[in-house]
């Protein structure tokens, strides 16, 4: 969970991609009432939330406890998702495109490395920090990421990909390797580098490794519910829809109120600030 301080020792707390309950949504109201007292109890104010849920009876489980819709979201109300299994089949059913763009990268030289070493990391946050002010996207802190990588590192459930080309770092990725799920969470990309397109190899040799490791799904993250030339969001879009799949969509960002007068005070103060991701650390 992450956590934004706010003036007076409150703060505002984020679920990303939570709750998570897989199947049990009965137990919903008992665990609520139990972590709204723990978040009160350190000053919480208002908990955002956007789980996986897609069904009316799953938003019913946050509405019956009071949420409200978020007049901001922190990520994309949708995801996409393509199928991977059946190891050599899933290269198959990659556009043909997609196909083309990865045999070029090996034909070119391009080199895809699969670390856990700390040092990949921070390789790949000068990678980030380079597409996020090219693209103005807001990223976290250098010790965020080398925290993520620490933790998923203890579980073997972490890797980072970087691309290079005659030793030059064109392109990374982390990923994360959940039961049969392969899952893409942050990704950067040099500007100068697009013409060799190193992220088709280096996805293509991550699912491999996923497919090794019995994953059958890879989840490609966020993407535009409408997608529109010219909107944000809509090149990365273009691109993992090469990868074939489909799109999955979800209810959206919720806010639990904790603490209940601060959370109608937070809401109206969102609802005159400019839309965009707060900073949660």
């Amino acid at each position: 969970m992450l956590r934004r301080g706010l003036p007076g020792g409150l703060a505002l707390n984020y679920a990303p991609r939570g709750p998570i309950l897989d199947g049990h949504l009965d137990q919903w109201p008992a665990f609520w009432q139990a972590l709204r007292e723990h978040l009160a109890q350190e000053g919480g104010t208002v908990l955002k939330v956007d789980p996986e849920w897609s069904t009316d009876a799953q938003r019913a489980v946050l509405t019956g406890s009071g949420a409200l819709p978020s007049r901001h979201p922190i990520q994309h109300q949708a995801t996409w998702v393509v199928d991977i299994s059946g190891g050599d089949e899933a290269m198959m059913r990659l556009k043909e495109s997609t196909r083309r763009n990865i045999r070029a990268g090996i034909k070119q030289g391009i080199t895809v490395e699969a670390s856990e070493a700390s040092a990949a990391m921070d390789s790949f946050y000068e990678l980030l920090q380079e597409t996020a002010a090219r693209e103005q996207f807001t990223i976290r802190r250098r010790t965020y990421y080398q925290d993520l990588l620490a933790l998923f590192r203890e579980r073997g459930q972490v890797a980072v990909y970087l691309a290079r080309h005659e030793d030059r770092l064109l392109a990374g990725a982390v990923m994360l390797f959940f039961g049969s799920k392969l899952v893409y969470l942050y990704g950067g990309t040099r500007g100068d580098a697009r013409n060799l397109k190193p992220g088709y190899l280096l996805h293509w040799r991550a699912i491999e490794d996923a497919q090794r490791r019995g994953c059958t799904t890879y989840d490609m993250w966020g993407v535009p519910l409408d997608p529109q030339p010219g909107q944000r969001g809509y090149g990365y879009y273009v691109f993992k829809s090469r990868f074939n799949g489909r799109m999955l969509r979800f209810i959206g960002l919720y806010d639990l109120p904790v603490n209940r007068a601060a959370t109608l005070t937070i809401r109206l103060a969102e609802r005159f600030a400019r839309a965009g991701q707060p900073e949660f650390v």
